[in-house]
């Protein structure tokens, strides 16, 4: 896949969770599984292979968070926050040295007690970050943004973000 096509389905991915991860959780869930897919395979120079192992796990968590009940917030909350806090942290320059796989397991027992009290805000948060997250790293591929820019242009996507859907009905 060229870089270029890249940059473009994440940031397109990363618009419908920045915009519509709530309301449309099933979508949501499939993004949050390709994530993890893209992330997982991240040690495979084949981007094909990312692009593929990313749309099957997308689609396997999006039919079972249709059947999985409120267990499915919380399962896909978990892994959301498993994927988000490392490349949050990562693109802050924040990650301490510390072992990405263990903020990874940070983040989703985060993801996981938040969802276990505010479901709904938790979605809603952790769709825009992952949303934010995505479009910025798409975004590399046409501008070149100064870290402090980049921060900035992050906190500002996830404002709209949170704003845009706790606006939603549901």
């Amino acid at each position: 896949m060229t870089p270029l096509l890249e940059a473009v389905v994440l940031i397109v991915v990363g618009l419908l969770s920045l915009l519509l991860g709530k309301r449309l959780f099933w979508l949501f869930a499939g993004i949050v599984g390709f994530a993890l897919g893209w992330w997982l395979m991240g040690f495979i120079n084949q981007d094909v292979w990312r692009l593929i192992i990313g749309i099957i796990v997308g689609l396997v968590l999006a039919g079972l968070s249709r059947f999985l009940g409120k267990w499915a917030i919380r399962i896909v909350a978990a892994i959301a926050g498993f994927v988000i806090l490392p490349m949050l942290l990562g693109n802050l320059g924040m990650l301490g040295g510390i072992s990405e796989f263990l903020w990874a397991v940070v983040g989703a027992i985060l993801g996981l007690v938040s969802a276990l009290f505010l479901a709904d805000w938790t979605l809603i948060f952790l769709s825009s970050i992952l949303g934010a997250g995505l479009i910025l790293n798409g975004a590399q591929v046409f501008v070149a943004l100064a870290e402090a820019v980049r921060i900035i242009i992050g906190f500002i996507l996830v404002a709209v973000g949170v704003i845009v859907q706790s606006r939603q009905k549901p």
